[in-house]
């Protein structure tokens, strides 16, 4: 009869042990998405960012009574450089494409900055950037939600807790940008 009982306590030992495991591995998986996703925006970020000096050059020529939208744009650009964590990253990030719609709305009132060439070329790109931006940062959100649910939901939530894993912060929409643009 004691051989019985110490074989259930070693199956239900084992059963907790690969839980445990297979919770844990879960929950890995799913943050390392989480990670590899906002290395995608990272990376498209830092193309944004790489094409802001060549932006600024071409528009200083043009626009040399807007000197206080060039000093947001590289002041967004420095925050942008110097953010460490993915939080400081998303906030340098909304920041940043708020510049840059700015900078973009301004040169609409210098004709001659629309029909320069490389204004135009730079333009093209920074579209292209910001179209990548998107779809890195819904893979991103895709990712986040997924991870969150992980760590939120029963039982995982107990393992999620046990093991330090916690909710992730997504990309959220800046309050200006919900409202329709005026043209």
């Amino acid at each position: 009869m004691t051989a019985l009982y110490v074989a259930i306590a070693i199956v239900v030992g084992l059963i907790i042990i690969l839980s445990n495991i297979f919770a844990y591995n879960a929950l890995v998986r799913a943050r390392n998405k989480v990670k590899e996703a906002f290395s995608s925006i990272d990376v498209h970020l830092k193309m944004r960012y790489d094409l802001i000096p060549n932006l600024i050059e071409v528009v200083k020529g043009h626009m040399q009574h807007e000197a206080e939208i060039m000093q947001k744009v590289s002041k967004v650009r420095s925050a942008a450089e110097s953010a460490k964590s993915e939080n400081e990253k998303i906030a340098a990030a909304n920041s940043a494409g708020q510049v840059i719609e700015q900078l973009f709305a301004t040169s609409e009132n210098y004709p001659e900055l629309k029909s320069d060439k490389l204004f135009r070329r730079l333009s093209r790109e920074m579209v292209d950037v910001e179209d990548k931006i998107s779809a890195a940062r819904r893979f991103y959100g895709s990712q986040v939600n997924k991870y969150n649910n992980l760590v939120m939901q029963f039982p995982m939530s107990i393992f999620a807790k046990l093991f330090g894993f916690k909710k992730k912060q997504t990309f959220e929409i800046e309050a200006i940008e919900r409202n329709n643009i005026s043209v």
